[in-house]
């Protein structure tokens, strides 16, 4: 009798010790967290859009943790790459050298995305690209790691041209753009696209990053009298050179960009001058979006902007991969960079090739309208 009493006696001290453990593992497991990185420009003439992405990827990170689907807290850490390629490289590895970082979204600028993900491979840490669109980024490597959702360069510009050349029948073009790798890039593949289709270059202006003053350039395009102006470059100098348009009795001229411009900025800074601006836009959503819903009622003081629905669904596809494969770096580049990965979000379905490139990113045509981006189609 007194044997069994002794059995049962360690029998329960044993399922005493086993419970605790157990709540001792479940309470570490709720104490550890678990880091998503953040690059985008937070400082400098693209900080809105920065910003905008940045408050997408903490509103689908708050969400997260409050879904009650992870046994860890998500911990979103954002820094600043202010548009410059070093600043963004030492971005890069400061949080590849975090091992608490599982996977980073990251970059606007194509010149930093295009410096950083050398990084990345390195590190073996994956890197879901939500708006920057050189081409090389991807197609320039055969890095597991890196991934683009967003339709690169090229898609943009045959998808634009279709209408500003083939449908509304513009055929005579003068290009301005800046000298940056993006603005590299998008006037050569402008020239390319316009090429193909026809179409009739008759001057093409390089400009600095920061100029101000483009009448010379204008005066001098305007001698050449083109049925519409390329501009290859991003927000400010693009509103400003849209804005001097109209001092110089320019209206008339159709003038034409890719998402470098997808932002209201560009409404603000060129005013009235805006009007009939036509560009190739990221996806436009509505305010009956469940994403435009959630993130006016989170309280952000600042627009999403055009990236901020791509960031939020960049930041979605590395929680699908925590739900599947944990918290593991390699298990997370695996479980993306698998030929049958899709995942469907706010931008729609997302599906990439062998590249990493997304097949099936959005893309909006949008024309300024009263001072905002509208969709063409309205």
């Amino acid at each position: 009798m007194k044997g069994i009493l002794k059995n049962k006696i360690y029998l329960t001290i044993i399922l005493v010790l086993v419970f605790a453990l157990c709540q001792n593992m479940v309470w570490a497991d709720a104490d550890k967290i678990v880091k998503i990185g953040f690059i985008d420009p937070l400082t400098g003439p693209t900080a809105a859009i920065g910003i905008g992405a940045k408050n997408s990827a903490e509103l689908a990170v708050q969400q997260a943790n409050a879904s009650g689907e992870f046994s860890y807290k998500i911990q979103l850490v954002a820094e600043d790459d202010a548009s410059d390629p070093a600043t963004g490289v030492a971005a890069a590895l400061k949080l590849c050298s975090d091992a608490d970082v599982v996977a980073v979204i990251s970059h606007f600028n194509s010149a930093v995305a295009l410096a950083t993900v050398h990084t990345f491979h390195r590190f073996g840490v994956a890197q879901v690209m939500p708006s920057s669109i050189h081409p090389d980024i991807t197609r320039g490597n055969d890095y597991k790691e890196v991934s683009r959702i967003c339709a690169d360069n090229i898609a943009e510009h045959n998808f634009g041209v279709d209408l500003v050349v083939d449908k509304l029948g513009n055929k005579k073009w003068s290009s301005i753009y800046d000298t940056s790798s993006y603005g590299d890039n998008c006037n050569n593949n402008f020239k390319k696209v316009l090429e193909e289709r026809g179409g009739i270059l008759l001057s093409e202006d390089g400009i600095s990053v920061g100029t101000k003053d483009f009448r010379p350039i204008l005066n001098k395009i305007k001698e050449l009298k083109p049925e519409a102006i390329y501009f290859g470059g991003l927000t400010t100098e693009a509103a400003l050179c849209k804005r001097q348009m109209k001092e110089l009795g320019m209206d008339d001229i159709v003038y034409f960009g890719v998402t470098g411009l997808d932002s209201e900025i560009f409404n603000e800074i060129a005013g009235s001058a805006a009007e009939g601006t036509i560009i190739v836009g990221k996806l436009a959503l509505g305010e009956d979006s469940d994403f435009v819903k959630a993130y006016n009622a989170a309280g952000f003081s600042e627009p999403y902007e055009a990236t901020g629905p791509y960031a939020y669904d960049a930041i979605g596809i590395i929680l699908e991969a925590l739900k599947k494969v944990g918290p593991d770096r390699k298990a997370i580049v695996d479980y993306i960079a698998d030929p049958d990965f899709e995942y469907n979000g706010v931008v729609g379905l997302t599906k990439l090739d062998e590249d990493g490139q997304s097949v099936t990113g959005g893309l909006t045509l949008k024309v300024s309208r009263n001072g905002k981006w509208v969709s063409w189609s309205e």
